[in-house]
């Protein structure tokens, strides 16, 4: 966690005159996380209890709900992510209308808040409008721009300092290139060597996503309207390859031969 970060949440804590309410901004999504529950725990003055974290980031802890959205897999077999929906709102509300079984506060944590449809973003606006003295909302969110107008004025917002981006192997960006040129033949055969090892498989792919997301701002600057769909499309089928290979059960080389399907240009 960013340190600068991590001295202003301590502050924070220790101001009597917090809001109930927050919204964590920035694209790292991990380091937001660390941060909500880092922020639970200095405000439960649980921190250095392992036990307390734990159950935290397993979700397990009566006091402290967590909200993020469910990832399923379609009939293609692609990973999906879906929406936050108002069910899911309204079981937290539930959960946080009573009072605290074991802190003197509950705690609610939205990950990426972003990715609530309109009735959600409605519901939990009810919730803000009329906030208990024993509840603390955390959102986390790609940007403050990304939820309600009308939620985030009701929330502190933290912003979090933007994460390098990590640089890409100048093999992957090579291999990439010649992926997209290549016949079916080879394609396989570079998908059979790689998914051998399930790690070097993921991290090349991610790099590819890095080099495709690249090119795809690029042809957005310049307007190529042309490319941009099916720049995006390249984009999509290989971060559903990533979530595949890592969030599920699928077998890797399977998934890297579908993805060497759609890889053309």
């Amino acid at each position: 966690m960013d340190a600068k970060i991590k001295t202003y949440l301590d502050r924070l804590a220790d101001s009597p005159k917090r809001p109930s309410s927050f919204l964590f901004s920035g694209a790292d999504g991990q380091e937001k996380i660390e941060a909500s529950f880092y922020f639970i725990q200095k405000l439960s003055g649980k921190i250095g209890k392992g036990e307390f974290a734990d159950q935290i980031r397993n979700g397990v802890h009566p006091d402290v709900v967590i909200l993020e959205p469910e990832i399923v897999e379609d009939k293609k077999g692609r990973i999906r992510e879906k929406e936050i929906v108002i069910e899911q709102i309204r079981k937290a509300r539930e959960r946080l209308k009573y009072f605290p079984y074991q802190l003197e506060k509950k705690f609610c944590v939205i990950k990426k808040a972003q990715r609530m449809n309109t009735e959600s973003s409605n519901a939990l606006l009810k919730i803000l409008e009329e906030p208990t003295a024993s509840t603390i909302l955390i959102l986390l969110a790609n940007d403050a721009e990304s939820v309600l107008p009308t939620i985030s004025s009701r929330c502190a917002v933290l912003r979090f300092p933007a994460a390098k981006l990590p640089v890409p192997k100048k093999e992957n960006i090579t291999r990439l290139r010649e992926i997209l040129r290549q016949d079916i033949h080879e394609k396989f055969e570079f998908a059979e060597k790689i998914s051998k090892n399930r790690n070097e498989a993921v991290e090349t792919l991610k790099d590819w996503e890095g080099v495709l997301s690249e090119g795809l701002r690029n042809l957005a600057s310049r307007e190529n309207f042309g490319k941009l769909d099916q720049m995006a499309d390249l984009v999509r089928q290989n971060r559903d390859a990533v979530n595949r290979i890592e969030n599920s059960n699928a077998n890797t080389r399977a998934v890297l031969e579908n993805l060497m399907l759609d890889l053309k240009w």
